[in-house]
């Protein structure tokens, strides 16, 4: 005698599509995505933020540079032209 296992009827069911399984997985496509995204963004605000560094110390450097080069009028000058002395003017 044959048991019901037996006589199943058979499924004709097309095959899995990879749509079917990104349906069937519900909202974790999107969070990959979202992941994804803020991955690369996280990225190029990186980038952003060494070049900027570096930008700005390059900067810095040549500005420090340049401000321990003697300029060509003497900061004594400057001084005494303040003070409305003459450099040679000595009183006793």
């Amino acid at each position: 005698m044959p048991s019901s296992a037996d006589h199943r009827p058979v499924s004709r069911e097309r095959p899995w599509s990879l749509r079917d399984l990104w349906s069937s997985l519900g909202f974790w496509p999107s969070i990959v995505r979202i992941i994804v995204l803020e991955i690369l963004v996280l990225l190029a605000l990186a980038v952003a933020i060494v070049a900027y560094l570096n930008w700005s110390s390059e900067a810095a450097f040549a500005e420090f540079l340049a401000a321990s080069q003697p300029s060509a009028a003497a900061p004594s000058s400057s001084l005494h032209a303040v003070k409305g002395r003459a450099p040679c003017d000595r009183s006793a």
